[in-house]
């Protein structure tokens, strides 16, 4: 049962790269302005989405988990970067 769902984790995380990288980070740079945060948040995001998707189930809209999740990672970013400032 585990082993199912960790491959069903894959499988929706590997379908929501290859369909919604682009967009992702796209929406990350308009909101963060940087593309090298935008695209280290997206990563760090779906890096996190392994490990929370499997605890907590694949939600409704992954995209908009990855996302959310993304852009509070940026968030967080830009502010140790203006803090170590």
């Amino acid at each position: 049962m585990a082993s199912n769902i960790k491959s069903d984790v894959a499988q929706a995380i590997a379908d929501t790269y290859r369909a919604e990288w682009g967009r992702i980070v796209a929406i990350l740079i308009r909101l963060v302005g940087d593309f090298d945060v935008a695209e280290e948040a997206a990563q760090e995001a779906f890096a996190a989405a392994v490990n929370q998707w499997q605890t907590n189930g694949i939600p409704d809209l992954p995209r908009a988990w990855i996302i959310r999740t993304a852009r509070y990672k940026a968030i967080d970013h830009l502010r140790r970067r203006t803090r170590d400032r």
